[in-house]
């Protein structure tokens, strides 16, 4: 089964982030009693009230709307202010949660529906507000790092948190008043704290995104991803266990999730699940409900992509009654809803004359909005007269335009080992030039619609790229996707140029870490064989962590409590680990790959050298780490190898003169299967060919960092070695490295 939805736009806001957007809880009523003359029985009248939708963007404007008669109306409007962080939902136990929080700065202001502030509470915390949760008389607030709880605004207590806090949500078992707090961290991590204590982590394999509790439920949360799956957890009341169990693993959509929601659509009091993804996909899943337990179906009920980062789903009933839809915002500030409802518009046409005759109440609508638009367009014309006259005249002010948001990311993919980099703004993006001191290799992205252009670099004077992305008219989001190379480190800028006049350009840049390539895990193996690094002296633990992050990516910006730090990370390309501990005065790195080990030193020691701190240094290579990695890439390489014949043989094959079964059963069955799948082993090549490439690069780095610890200089022997790779061997290789067989 698939859901039908219509598509039905409602207005256009500023910028909205996740978290900005909620729909009031519905089927507001008031309940009469009537007496009949006639009849002594009494009758139940129910007044219902449209639905309301609060929406805060990033000007700092607040606005409460609701639909009738298929216009929007707003109940109250704020002016500009400070840039709202979140918006949630709340009221006294018992009682529909109709009372509206936002988030502003380190504030916290309650608006009633009539627009009256009965609260502002002032939350004296360092960092500004970035997530928000509301049950009850509990206040749950975070900045980056700092988790704050609030009891009839009253402050019970405070939590600081190593890595920075993307999302907070509370658990209220039984209904009771007892309180469990779910903080998602960057970290790869879900911490649950009671009594802002830490009580349980739960390791992830992925950095959550977004959380939501599910309707009616006190000991299950939903868990988004930024590599886009869901996941369910389920926590035990008193022991706090937790059971997790994917709901959502779409390979075809791995963008992260941006928002997520659960509604029962259908009406057949099951609640689907609604996700909106940073790409702009939206889906919904279906859901079953059994003995209160959650499990998710097989397929999928809708699915469309809008183009545009979703920041906020809502489902519920807000324009038609008795219909339910979700409403959608995107980030540029689009609402829209996707209704149950089946719009249609009865046009009649008038042959004669060849126009066409609409209802009474729809010639006004178009009336009014074509009297808006010509009063807009003489203020938009006015407006540029004036800007034109004050430019030309004497003055001393400056032409000036103020900064545009931009919705960026840069994630690594796991699946090819690439960074998916995706710029958005809330304008037409004219073109955008991306420029890199360290080599970058782009690669094409098909749901990207603009046209690249490179310009000569030279990499002497710090310039190894140069690219210009023209994009087409009404573009405001590129997505692209970048190949770095390890050990090689450097910034990438990204000159971002919107359609707008006077023009203008807003730089963004992103920093290329020597191991571009790791990210965080929790796990190591200890039986693959380690190399080591050890580093003594004269510094702090904090210091060495803040050199640690110049080489990783994904370092918590503060450190835990305690003496010492221990982290794990994990190589995607060929799955490599690499594991940090260190103290104040001394470091230590394992790794099973030699070339990381080489990198950190180099960069740890240049690091410590502009300090002048005296440093001690010792290495301890092990000669099981090159047999143990030329595993790991060996399945690769031999299939590769196998491939590539098979491809010789194919465009020897295609050459005979081959027109049915009886030509081709004069082949050898393996002849045979290499011709029937043609189409299969042509693509295949292609891509194979490309892996291969970046794992002879590799290897031949690990090549020259493992004769470079045995102080012995190889670039005569490289082209010997590539000879070698060509054709794969595992003892030959291993023994060009130096090594003997029998010492593995």
């Amino acid at each position: 089964m698939e859901l039908e939805l219509t598509r039905v736009d409602y207005l256009d806001a500023g910028v909205i982030i996740p978290n900005c957007v909620k729909l009031l809880p519905g089927e507001v009523a008031r309940c009469q009693q009537k007496v009949s003359l006639n009849s002594p029985r009494r009758h139940r009248q129910v007044q219902r009230y449209p639905l309301q939708l609060i929406i805060a963007d990033q000007e700092g404007v607040i606005q409460l709307i609701s639909s009738k008669k298929d216009e929007i109306q707003v109940h109250f409007k704020t002016l500009p202010g400070p840039k709202v962080a979140s918006v949630q939902l709340g009221g006294a136990a018992g009682t529909p949660a109709d009372k509206m929080f936002v988030a502003m700065e380190n504030k916290v202001h309650g608006f009633s529906k009539k627009g009256k502030m009965f609260l502002s509470f002032d939350t004296n915390l360092t960092e500004n507000i970035k997530s928000m949760f509301v049950s009850g008389p509990d206040l749950l607030v975070c900045g980056n790092h700092v988790y704050n709880h609030y009891k009839d605004c009253k402050d019970v207590g405070t939590y600081l948190c190593g890595d920075t806090i993307v999302d907070v949500v509370a658990l209220c078992p039984n209904n009771s008043n007892r309180i469990i707090t779910i903080l998602a961290c960057s970290g790869r991590v879900l911490r649950i704290l009671e009594h802002c204590r830490v009580r349980q982590t739960i390791e992830l394999n992925s950095v959550p995104t977004i959380m939501h509790i599910p309707k009616g439920l006190g000991d299950k949360v939903i868990c988004g991803f930024s590599d886009g799956k869901v996941i369910l957890y389920k926590i035990g009341h008193f022991s706090l266990e937790v059971t997790e169990e994917v709901l959502v693993e779409d390979s075809e959509h791995a963008s992260a999730i941006s928002c997520l929601n659960t509604f029962d659509l259908t009406g057949d009091g099951k609640e689907e699940l609604i996700l909106g993804r940073r790409d702009g996909v939206l889906q919904i899943f279906s859901m079953k409900s059994d003995d209160n337990e959650i499990d998710l179906e097989s397929h999928q009920l809708f699915i469309e992509n809008y183009n545009e980062s979703i920041s906020s789903v809502q489902g519920g009933y807000f324009a038609a009654n008795g219909y339910a839809e979700v409403v959608v915002c995107t980030y540029t500030g689009r609402i829209f809803g996707l209704t149950t409802q089946c719009v249609a518009r009865s046009i009649s046409d008038n042959q004669n004359a060849g126009t066409m005759n609409f209802p009474n109440d729809t010639n006004l609508r178009i009336a009014k909005l074509r009297s808006e638009i010509a009063e807009l367009e003489s203020k938009v014309s006015r407006e540029r007269e004036k800007y034109q006259q004050s430019t030309q005249a004497m003055s001393s002010g400056l032409s000036a335009i103020p900064m545009l948001n931009v919705n960026d990311s840069m994630v690594l993919c796991r699946e090819d080992a690439s960074y998916d980099l995706s710029i958005e703004i809330p304008a037409s993006i004219e073109y955008i030039l991306l420029q890199s001191d360290v080599p970058l290799e782009l690669l094409d992205v098909e749901k990207n619609t603009a046209v690249v252009s490179f310009s000569e670099c030279n990499p002497l004077s710090g310039n190894c790229l140069l690219a210009t992305y023209r994009c087409q008219l009404n573009t405001n989001r590129v997505d692209l996707k970048i190949r770095t190379i390890e050990g090689q480190h450097g910034t990438l800028q990204a000159y971002i140029t919107p359609a707008l006049q006077p023009k203008c350009s807003q730089l963004r840049e992103y920093a290329i870490k020597p191991l571009s390539l790791h990210i965080r895990t929790h796990k190591i193996d200890e039986t693959r064989p380690y190399s080591s690094l050890t580093l003594r002296g004269a510094f702090s633990l904090s210091e060495m962590h803040s050199w640690i992050s110049h080489c990783v990516p994904e370092i918590p910006e503060k450190l835990s409590s305690g003496d010492s730090c221990e982290l794990v990370f994990e190589n995607v390309l060929i799955g490599s680990v690499l594991r940090c501990e260190y103290k104040k005065g001394e470091a230590e790195f394992k790794s099973d790959n030699i070339s990381t080990i080489s990198i950190i030193k180099d960069v740890l020691t240049r690091e410590i050298t502009k300090k002048r701190i005296k440093l001690e240094i010792s290495t301890d290579m092990n000669p099981n780490c090159i047999s143990h990695i030329l595993g790991l890439v060996e399945p690769i390489l031999v299939r590769h190898m196998k491939m590539s014949r098979d491809y010789k043989l194919l465009q020897a094959l295609l050459e005979l003169d081959i027109r049915g079964d009886e030509d081709l059963a004069v082949l050898c069955k393996e002849w045979q299967e290499i011709y029937k799948n043609q189409k299969e082993i042509t693509l295949n090549v292609g891509k194979d060919r490309v892996l291969v490439g970046r794992f002879h690069g590799f290897l031949t780095d690990l090549f020259i960092d493992w004769n470079k610890f045995r102080g012995t200089n190889v670039k005569s022997k490289l082209q010997q070695f590539l000879h070698l790779l060509e054709n794969y061997n595992h003892d030959t290789v291993l023994l060009f490295f130096g090594v003997k067989s029998d010492s593995v």
